[in-house]
């Protein structure tokens, strides 16, 4: 199944070596104007984070820039809360409100049949990964998890109340996962899951660390977040990117799903009985040809012709779609044996395809898009999920 993802991850942050500012509010219940103690509130998609006392207050130490604030606790509504530095107030006061239905406690309860089991283990392989890293993440509560699956539609839809615990040995993260949506079209062949991931530092001795710091940089170079940090740099080809157009084209030896309808239809009346003369035999046979095919420009693209500035801001716009290849690192066997399970080629460099589902989208300096919602990853990135994605306060060692 061709891999595609949407990377539905809400980043906007920006974090920029400069002096710390202070990040205080409150947290209280908005029913009873009490303070709530314990309460998470974090920086979306970074180590930044803390929890509320008992008069429910919170201090963030972060650098200037733009921020998306988290805050979550059991049984309440999670606030998203933008916030810039350059307009920040004294305080902030937030009031969170309880939620009407506890979804996860109805399911939590309930028992659960084969067919659970085995939507859970298709969840995490697309929600997780199945590369080297994403295959060694451990899920702690999926008992959390309301998985329903339509067979009508081959829709595969995951929702939780609470936030998900992961752990990623391979680079050293636990993550807090606030999952607000996950789809899995199986019959299309692409997942689109939204979320809110907050990540604490593994604690192990110098072995695991030199390990660890191996690994967030094997998993950081030829990433999303390093492709967009470096295309608003405009060093894509010194950082080892190749950016060419890709055109996808109707393919002139397929018939037209009208001629392979009437073949198809007039075997159907027959009631298995026809004789198909050489004419239509031919047709079906080239019903299996791909509906389009791929030509690639092979001239560098100009940045200008898909980047624009306006001060610290820079768009991304284009046409069609982008191939992306990384010449640092080669491809994953699993992503290859995925592609060809019977005849696996060697693994080639790492590529993938970009194309954009709204009219532009946002680079910020950290590595992330705004809007993620406007990209459509395919390809290698496609293939890495959670396992292999790296927190935006995140620098390579010096």
């Amino acid at each position: 199944m061709k891999q595609a993802i949407l990377l539905l991850l809400s980043w906007l942050i920006a974090l920029p070596l400069l002096a710390q500012h202070k990040i205080q509010g409150r947290v209280f219940d908005e029913k009873t104007d009490e303070p709530i103690e314990f309460v998470s509130v974090y920086v979306n998609t970074t180590t930044i984070g803390a929890t509320t006392n008992a008069k429910g207050e919170f201090v963030l130490q972060v650098p200037a820039g733009r921020y998306e604030l988290i805050v979550s606790y059991l049984g309440y509504e999670p606030i998203i809360y933008q916030v810039n530095t350059d307009q920040l107030p004294k305080s902030i006061l937030f009031k969170l409100t309880p939620k009407e239905h506890k979804l996860t406690e109805v399911v939590v309860e309930g028992k659960r049949d084969p067919e659970w089991y085995q939507n859970l283990e298709v969840f995490k392989q697309n929600f997780l990964g199945k590369s080297t890293f994403g295959r060694q993440c451990k899920l702690l509560n999926p008992e959390v998890l309301a998985i329903t699956f339509d067979p009508k539609t081959a829709l595969l839809e995951v929702k939780s109340d609470r936030p998900l615990l992961i752990e990623n040995p391979a680079l050293g993260y636990k993550i807090e996962y606030l999952l607000t949506e996950f789809k899995l079209y199986m019959r299309d062949g692409y997942v689109v899951y939204l979320g809110y991931p907050k990540y604490t530092l593994m604690k192990g001795g110098q072995a695991k660390q030199r390990r660890w710091s191996r690994n967030r940089e094997t998993a950081y170079r030829g990433s999303v977040m390093h492709f967009v940090r470096a295309l608003r740099q405009q060093q894509l080809e010194e950082q080892g990117f190749n950016l060419r157009r890709l055109y996808r084209v109707p393919n002139p030896n397929r018939p037209t799903d009208e001629e392979i309808a009437a073949i198809r239809a007039s075997a159907k009346a027959a009631g298995g009985s026809i004789t198909l003369d050489a004419a239509a035999t031919d047709i079906l046979a080239r019903a299996r040809l791909p509906k389009l095919i791929e030509q690639l420009d092979k001239n560098p693209v100009p940045y200008a012709d898909y980047l624009s500035f306006d001060g610290d801001e820079v768009k991304m716009q284009f046409d069609n779609y982008m191939q992306v290849v990384y010449t640092g690192e080669k491809e994953e066997m699993a992503y290859v044996q995925q592609l060809k399970p019977f005849n696996p080629p060697k693994p080639s460099y790492q590529t993938s395809v970009i194309s954009l589902r709204s009219d532009y989208v946002l680079l910020d300096k950290n590595g992330s898009i705004y809007e993620p919602l406007g990209v459509l990853f395919e390809g290698y990135w496609g293939f890495e999920k959670l396992g292999d994605m790296l927190p935006l306060d995140y620098t390579l060692p010096e």
